[in-house]
């Protein structure tokens, strides 16, 4: 059935470049309810089938395995914390908090956007906890993508408030709207504003970068860790750097969608964090006497052909090693303040939650505020 599903939503995206194709060269061809519709209502159309398609293909061609699964109904339970002794019990006034301890469903912005807060199910309201927001992937809404990612137990257990956002369509827009709910929920309950985490898969995934980039929004997270994010290196080339932000970065191998996007985008933060990485541009350097024979301009373009290679699916990151314990992450070294600047590459299907759960509660927990 799912197979059948997907083949529709195909002749949907192949339907809607189809209208736009004959509205541009031959619109007499097209009539709607005995009129031939104009330019814009073409295009509209167009654009409705192509969403339709694409949100509906996205959801449809992917079947999680078993595993996957069972990892999901665990990992949307709401846990108890270990709060410890040296937790400070004064990190918000007896009664200045209203939030509910466990799980509130009905929270929304002034702007429509519907979200979901998990706590610790033995929550206190005087100490200062760590947000963990998760934005959500293209026509998910808040609970579909908590259970794709499947972060609650494991963020509660460790400590964490966690919340799931409804996807936007993407635009700067909807991304500086989206990052109003972390300060909504510190509102209501009580969170430590120098320990606000982000992370999302997709288009939440570039809901996460967009948030520690854009000047609006950029003082807003303390750490990242965007999944399968649709930005590439070319989006952030004129981008100006922010301060130096831990970043935990991943993205498969397999991705389809957006085949090797991560280790372009890494390389922009490892550069932005000030780590020890490679440079190729031939400005920022002098040209070796062996290569005075190829020219400038061939020297430069020898430069880009092995700066390909480098990024290359399958290949380490130059000025990176593995990090320990963690299979699949290289780090970059030498960035500036210690941050940590990971780049995590797995192997599933673009619609696949990475699945590094243990991984991303712990890059956040050691996390420095100071």
């Amino acid at each position: 059935m799912s197979t059948l599903l997907l083949y529709f939503f195909r002749l949907l995206i192949i339907g809607s470049i189809a209208i736009l194709l004959i509205g541009l060269f031959k619109p007499e061809w097209l009539r709607y309810r005995g009129k031939q519709p104009d330019l814009l209502m073409t295009f509209a159309m167009a654009f409705g089938l192509f969403i339709a398609g694409f949100t509906g293909a996205s959801k449809t061609y992917y079947t999680p395995d078993t595993n996957i699964t069972e990892a999901t109904k665990a990992g949307v339970n709401i846990n108890k914390a270990a709060y410890t002794n040296d937790m400070s019990s004064t990190g918000c006034q007896p009664g200045s908090k209203p939030g509910e301890a466990g799980s509130s469903d009905d929270e929304k912005t002034n702007d429509g956007i519907r979200f979901s807060v998990r706590t610790p199910s033995n929550y206190k309201a005087t100490i200062a906890h760590p947000l963990l927001m998760v934005y959500a992937a293209a026509g998910r809404d808040r609970e579909e993508t908590e259970e794709q990612v499947y972060l609650t137990s494991e963020a509660t257990a460790a400590g964490f408030v966690i919340a799931y956002a409804d996807h936007r369509p993407l635009s700067p827009e909807s991304v500086v709207q989206l990052a109003e709910i972390p300060r909504l929920i510190q509102k209501k309950w009580c969170i430590d504003k120098k320990r606000i985490f982000l992370t999302g898969h997709s288009d939440g995934g570039t809901v996460t970068i967009g948030t520690a980039i854009f000047n609006g929004t950029k003082h807003i997270p303390n750490a990242i860790a965007p999944s399968a994010a649709g930005i590439r290196g070319a989006d952030l080339e004129d981008r100006n750097c922010v301060k130096p932000t831990p970043v935990m970065l991943m993205h498969s191998s397999r991705d389809k969608l957006f085949p090797n996007y991560g280790k372009e985008v890494i390389e922009w933060w490892a550069k932005c964090n000030k780590c020890t990485t490679k440079t190729y541009k031939t400005s920022d350097r002098k040209v070796p006497e062996s290569s005075k024979f190829l020219g400038w301009e061939n020297y430069y373009k020898e430069e880009l052909k092995q700066k390909a290679l480098d990024l290359k699916t399958g290949q380490p990151l130059p000025f990176t090693t593995p990090v320990p314990g963690v299979e699949g992450c290289m780090a970059y070294s030498g960035c500036q303040n210690d941050v940590q600047t990971w780049y995590c590459e797995g192997n599933g299907p673009h619609p696949e939650w990475p699945g590094r759960n243990k991984e991303i509660i712990s890059f956040f927990k050691a996390v420095k505020t100071d």
